[in-house]
């Protein structure tokens, strides 16, 4: 058998290298950071005096995120249903069930066709699983959303959440999965911080180059 690029003792050479490449990268990034614990998960300063609710909507927004809070499902339903209207996104895209279950009288026209959508821009509503203080992130899954597609394929997501969803930090998030799934953890967890952004473009911010170009998360009380 011939291998390609002089055979099989120059690949192993190649091996060698990438070997020394990746010591020396190692070596370097541990005494960079030879200052931090990696038990610690406080590398994000957060003041749990300001409270997670404080502390999550304003990392929130920090990130490019738009806020909006409703103290009753019923006022939430009315207000979706004007963005609807006045943003023409009819059928308004999703695949979560909850999210079927409380439009289901509300005579907004959905659809789960992420794929055909015909429209330039996607509006999908979806549910979340939890909300992170810490980072001002949102972390969701298929198994709520109904789909990966619900949240990677939207152009404009739209969250519903529940201030019992807020946790203090990232670690929290991942013991409240769980608790809540046990041995059937979903296929797909994405943690979102913000509208997509890329500088891949002639090292020029692009925001929603590779994802949604605009999040917002309604959170509504119990």
């Amino acid at each position: 058998m011939n291998f390609p690029f002089g055979g099989y003792k120059d690949c192993t050479n190649k091996e060698q290298i990438l070997a020394k490449v990746r010591s020396a990268i190692l070596e370097k990034d541990e005494k960079h950071f030879s200052t931090i614990n990696l038990q610690d998960d406080t590398w994000i300063p957060f003041k749990e005096e300001d409270g997670n609710e404080f502390t999550f909507i304003e990392r929130f927004k920090g990130n490019g995120g738009i806020f909006m809070y409703f103290e009753e499902m019923e006022h939430f339903k009315e207000a979706i249903k004007q963005f609807v209207t006045e943003n023409n996104w009819s059928p308004l895209l999703t695949t979560s069930p909850f999210i079927k279950e409380i439009l289901s009288d509300s005579e907004i026209e959905f659809s789960d066709d992420y794929r055909n959508a015909e429209r330039k821009n996607k509006v999908s509503l979806i549910d979340c699983e939890c909300m992170i203080a810490q980072t001002g992130s949102i972390m969701v899954s298929d198994a709520t959303a109904g789909s990966r597609t619900a949240y990677s394929f939207a152009d404009t997501l739209l969250i519903v959440g529940r201030p019992s969803q807020i946790v203090a930090k990232i670690k929290d998030a991942f013991w409240l999965m769980k608790e809540k799934y046990c041995d059937n953890t979903p296929a797909e967890i994405s943690i979102i911080s913000g509208p997509s952004r890329s500088t891949d473009i002639e090292d020029t911010l692009v925001i929603g180059a590779f994802g949604c170009k605009q999040i917002a998360l309604f959170l509504i009380e119990e």
